[in-house]
């Protein structure tokens, strides 16, 4: 697993212990990054903050970045 790196689309990331949603599937923290969001909306460059993670139930949910850690990037 990975700390601190540069997350992308497609990045497979876990969500943090303590941070919770109750869409989230039951002993499921792990998704599918799908959407870079930036809290300044682009007026500083590519400083991407938030991401949208899709779980395995489907449900998209939005996250901080620090509130994931890296799993596995795509090849």
């Amino acid at each position: 697993m990975v700390y601190g790196a540069q997350l992308k689309l497609g990045d497979y990331v876990e969500i943090l212990p303590g941070v919770y949603d109750d869409s989230m599937p039951d002993n499921r923290r792990d998704g599918l990054v799908v959407e870079l969001l930036n809290h300044d909306r682009g007026r500083f460059g590519d400083d991407y903050d938030q991401l949208n993670v899709m779980f395995h139930n489907g449900k998209i949910l939005k996250f901080h970045k620090s509130q994931v850690k890296m799993i596995s990037k795509p090849d």
